[in-house]
């Protein structure tokens, strides 16, 4: 009966040496533990979230926009109306991403580059916001004819979007984000119009199941209030290398400076656009 003991007692003080080795091990690792997965996509609903494609991975996005929910039946409640952005994103590194899209209605090309300045984390390192920076050219396509009319400046046809991006994933279901943003239009349409116009951006999503969330978005100017500030509502369905974003919104504008500038749509009057997101990605390098 000695010997059991004696040979219980070491059997236990093996074992408990053996786990706190482990412990130490593992509370030794001064890695921060990033957090990850604010949203679903690279989009909120119209405008840009804090997320990137992940480094040599290709993501190719259409949106539609349809018409307005008040247009009646004969134009099938907007359905008749549609316009469309393609656009590709690519992961140069994990916190840097160069995009490229072309919108048919507004005929209007864009670039924009996204760089992560700071990673949410906890853990032996904790930092409480994801923090991004995206910066915006737009370009007018213009015709032949019009080029060869004297006032015509290729300056004149571009335009610009400088944001922050802030962002906190408060729980696995809750994220909330800022945006302050400034548009900049080398060529506005009156002289007492001012060229740099800046606004303030609000977006959040919450998890409903592991698949679907519910976003929202809004746009408040705070300089010239000359048109309507943009409210978005939307979903957002992952399913494998997809993501589907239905949504309604006031706007129909798919690019910065035409959806937070020049929004005249309102909820009240059913000035409401139907859309749709839809992405999917495709890793290039491994």
């Amino acid at each position: 009966m000695k010997r059991i003991i004696i040979f219980t007692f070491l059997v236990s003080s093996f074992l408990a040496n053996a786990q706190d080795n482990l412990l130490n091990l593992l509370g030794g690792d001064d890695e921060p533990m990033y957090i990850s997965y604010h949203f679903k996509g690279t989009k909120v609903v119209n405008g840009q979230s804090v997320e990137l494609p992940a480094n040599g991975v290709l993501q190719f996005t259409i949106q539609h926009r349809f018409g307005t929910l008040n247009s009646g039946f004969y134009n099938l409640y907007g359905l008749d109306n549609s316009q469309v952005r393609l656009g590709f994103d690519y992961g140069i590194k994990d916190f840097v991403s160069l995009g490229f899209g072309r919108s048919s209605t507004t005929k209007t090309i864009d670039a924009n580059a996204k760089i992560r300045i700071k990673r949410q984390c906890k853990g032996s390192v904790e930092f409480p916001y994801g923090i991004v920076v995206n910066s915006a050219v737009f370009v007018k396509q213009w015709k032949y004819a019009a080029a060869q009319e004297d006032n015509f400046l290729f300056s004149n046809q571009l335009s610009f979007a400088n944001q922050l991006l802030i962002a906190r994933k408060i729980n696995r279901d809750l994220t909330l984000q800022i945006t302050p943003t400034m548009v900049h239009y080398n060529l506005v349409d009156t002289k007492d119009q001012a060229n740099d116009k800046y606004s303030l951006g609000f977006g959040g999503r919450k998890k409903l199941t592991k698949r679907v969330t519910i976003n929202i978005e809004y746009f408040y100017q705070l300089t010239e209030k000359t048109n309507n500030n943009v409210l978005s509502l939307g979903f957002d369905i992952e399913t494998g290398g997809h993501v589907f974003q239905l949504h309604l919104s006031n706007s129909s504008a798919m690019t910065a400076p035409a959806f937070i500038t020049k929004t005249t749509g309102d909820w009240l009057n059913g000035d409401i656009y139907f859309g749709f997101n839809i992405s999917r990605v495709f890793t290039i390098k491994n």
